[in-house]
């Protein structure tokens, strides 16, 4: 590995590098021993990786639990904004707060069983945004929102990504 670095002129920072084997959940953990220079490399369970959390069995949850506080905050600003904003503003609000933070790398984590968390917060900023019943049907909303005379409509995450092909 030095001489491949070498060849290359880089130079490794083991201060900030991290190895991660990534295993099934019912595979026994075996220690992974990787060295540099004489120096260990330190194995990483759970790492962030360009702003998400990835974690050796590739289930999501870290990263999952880390940004639904944020789009938790992002709901609470649609609810309080909704009384004194027209749609266009709160569409706005949507898109800068929620919606860039949901869809970053929902490529990777949109097929997690956590991600359900996710699409439920998305379905109550709908709701509130709509002003309708929080059992209201999100496809009824769906309907509504694609109804609007808008060019930019607001997508719902899940029909985005995930059913766009059958569409």
């Amino acid at each position: 590995m030095y001489d491949w670095f070498s060849t290359n002129k880089l130079v490794l920072n083991l201060e900030k590098t991290n190895i991660m084997k990534f295993i099934t959940i019912n595979q026994p953990y075996c220690a992974l021993t990787v060295s540099y220079r004489d120096k260990c490399i330190e194995e990483a369970v759970n790492l962030k990786f360009l702003g998400i959390q990835i974690d050796n069995h590739l289930n999501w949850k870290n990263h999952i639990d880390q940004i639904i506080p944020k789009l938790s905050i992002a709901c609470y600003m649609v609810r309080q904004m909704y009384h004194i904003c027209n749609n266009d503003i709160l569409r706005s609000i949507y898109f800068a707060y929620f919606h860039s933070i949901a869809s970053y790398g929902i490529i990777l984590w949109g097929n997690s069983s956590y991600s359900r968390k996710i699409f439920t917060l998305q379905n109550r900023i709908i709701r509130i945004m709509m002003v309708a019943h929080p059992r209201t049907s999100r496809r009824k909303l769906i309907k509504k929102i694609r109804d609007f005379n808008n060019p930019k409509p607001i997508y719902i995450l899940i029909d985005e990504y995930f059913y766009w092909k059958s569409g």
